[in-house]
């Protein structure tokens, strides 16, 4: 059928010369080469009749011709005519009987035919043919394949290397049908065999053992075979073959204890360590990449390995303690009363590398880890800008990192309320011909929030029209709901844009009491405005972030009531109370209830996918 198919968009245009030639020819049935062009004229044009046809009078006028034989016995299975193919196959037998093609061929038409006996009697005659010539079971075991005998076929190659002496043989061939008979224990064993052969194609092994690596069932049974394996042959392929399949099942402890293996047998004195810390690391589990950095400082790993080994343990320090407790929830739930001692471990470990690597890069980049600490975590706004104010200091190059810590300071600067040393610098990022697109973005960005909170709409529309014209930009999303937030209220309420701008600001320099005070105001006084329910579900964030969670639910609940007829952030107001009762207040049932009807009443919400996923966490459900 689909060879059928793929001659049959071939058009008119064939046809019609089939035709044109048939009427020049069937008089001159001398000229095979011409018949011959017509028969295959017909075949593209997907006329398998008149085709069959032709290439019936050149095997009868010729009988020992190859191409004629082919030809024929192709259209006959196109069109299923295996009796027929079956008897014109068999003739050519009785020339050539010790043909393992032919042979092959006869059995796959009294398959197709439904004689399945009768095919494996005859696939057993062609393997008996040439015992030792590993191409006979290579054409038997494609046929086979093509018919998804895929028992047969691994038969086939098993066979092989019993009569042709060489247990090596279709080693790939042979695991890439196990894995799509779902044996992955006999497919790795296959995989461990060639790798065994050839220990320098690990990375070869590797991307043919992604379906089996992709699959829990399929990557439990690989370890255990590599554990197996290990036990008696314990070279370091295998190990990092191991290794990578745990890693692959983020398994990371098991991961580790294999590369401190491997580590150890290859002399590398913690370079192995080290480059597994990294990819944990960068993976996000930062407790096994702390413990494995600090293993590698230990060691110790070599001179030239050792500020990265010491920039990523205090980097992993970082991400610990900065990582919300799953339990915890998002980081608004997350307890704001962080004190100097919590991080004094993660900001020790980044001022003993500026202590060891003065005027580098490690300096720089630990400097500014700290300054963001200070600022995001300690609310020490003065710190952070001396902190900011030292990595750039230290930083002797130009671009990348220098236009990020002038980003980040204008940031602290803004939350001091000085907008304007923030403007200048987001002016200097925004123009510099060597900032990356997405740093210019993002201080094009702040630039419109800066003019936004002061009054000035029309420049910070003209500001976000210029992120919006590339839609691929990381800031354009963000953009796109700004612009239309501004172009709706500036031209239906602008006094109360103004107000929330005021109100936007005061929340910006985490001046929460007096920001929910303003957006208060929003409420009682432009009520109408279609900022109003905006206004009310800042507040309830506000309220999450500080805590007061019994006020963020009646708030919550208080938008869905009284904006319930022309509301943009019902949805949303739903989710936060489903995520209040989860994070906050640890009322499970309550939490389970209210993703529930998120789910009820807003099912095509962008917080659906979320809501289905914890209603099944809450509940314990197999995920």
């Amino acid at each position: 059928m689909d060879y059928q198919r793929s001659y049959s968009m071939r058009g008119p245009f064939i046809t019609l010369l089939a035709i044109t030639l048939s009427a020049q020819l069937f008089g001159q049935t001398s000229d095979q080469p011409a018949k011959l062009r017509l028969g295959q004229s017909y075949e593209q044009a997907g006329d398998f009749e008149n085709a069959l046809q032709i290439y019936r009078q050149l095997y009868s006028s010729d009988t020992t011709n190859a191409i004629h034989f082919e030809n024929l016995r192709r259209v006959l299975m196109v069109l299923k005519r295996y009796d027929e193919a079956e008897l014109l196959i068999n003739e050519r037998l009785i020339r050539f009987p010790v043909d393992v093609n032919l042979r092959n061929m006869l059995a796959n038409v009294c398959y197709k035919a439904g004689n399945e006996p009768q095919a494996f009697a005859e696939w057993d005659k062609a393997l008996g043919i040439e015992l030792s010539n590993p191409n006979a079971y290579r054409i038997v075991a494609a046929t086979m394949m093509e018919n998804r005998l895929l028992d047969k076929t691994a038969e086939t190659y098993r066979l092989a290397r019993v009569r042709c002496n060489d247990p090596n043989l279709y080693t790939l061939d042979l695991a890439q049908i196990l894995v799509t008979s779902l044996n992955y224990k006999e497919a790795t064993r296959e995989y461990v065999h060639w790798l065994k052969a050839n220990p320098n194609q690990l990375g070869n092994v590797q991307s043919r053992m992604i379906v089996i690596s992709g699959k829990e069932e399929g990557r439990s049974a690989a370890i255990e075979v590599l554990n197996e394996e290990i036990r008696s042959d314990d070279r370091i392929p295998f190990q990092r073959l191991l290794a990578w399949l745990y890693l692959e099942g983020r398994q990371y402890e098991e991961a580790f204890t294999v590369y401190r293996r491997i580590d150890r047998m290859s002399n590398a004195n913690g370079a192995e360590i080290h480059g597994f810390a990294d990819r944990a690391f960068k993976d996000g589990s930062f407790a096994v990449a702390a413990q494995a950095f600090k293993e590698a400082i230990n060691k110790p790993v070599h001179i030239q390995l050792m500020p990265f080994s010491k920039y990523g343990y205090a980097s992993a320090l970082k991400g610990l303690h900065t990582l919300p407790d799953s339990s915890a929830g998002p980081a608004r739930f997350v307890n704001a009363s962080e004190t100097q001692t919590q991080y004094a471990p993660v900001i020790s470990a980044f001022r003993e590398i500026i202590t060891s690597y003065p005027r580098t890069e490690f300096a720089a980049r630990s400097y500014y880890q700290i300054a963001v600490l200070q600022y995001e975590k300690l609310h020490d706004l003065d710190g952070a800008l001396a902190s900011f104010a030292s990595a750039e200091s230290e930083f002797s190059g130009a671009g990348g990192m220098r236009y990020d810590i002038e980003l980040r300071m204008a940031e602290v600067l803004t939350a001091k309320g000085d907008t304007i040393q923030s403007v200048a610098k987001y002016r200097g990022v925004a123009s510099a011909s060597v900032a990356t697109p997405d740093q210019q973005d993002e201080a094009t960005y702040r630039l419109a929030e800066l003019a936004f909170f002061n009054g000035r709409f029309q420049e910070a529309l003209a500001s976000l029209n210029t992120i919006t014209v590339n839609l691929a930009a990381d800031y354009a999303n963000d953009a796109l709901q700004f612009l239309s937030f501004l172009q709706e209220n500036t031209a239906t309420a602008e006094p109360a844009l103004r107000e929330f701008g005021r109100a936007a600001f005061l929340a910006r320099q985490r001046k929460t009491g007096e920001a929910i005070q303003h957006f208060r105001s929003i409420l009682t006084q432009y009520r109408n405005a279609p900022l109003a329910d905006d206004a009310l579900l800042t507040i309830a964030s506000l309220q999450t972030q500080t805590h007061q969670f019994t006020d963020a639910v009646a708030s919550y609940e208080q938008l869905l009531t009284d904006f319930k007829e022309n509301c943009n952030t019902c949805d949303k107001a739903q989710f936060g109370i489903a995520e209040v009762f989860q994070f906050g207040t640890g009322q499970k049932d309550k939490a389970i209830v209210a993703y529930e009807k998120l789910l009820a009443d807003y099912p095509h919400s962008l917080f659906a996918t979320t809501a289905r996923k914890r209603v099944r966490e809450l509940r314990g459900d197999t995920l």
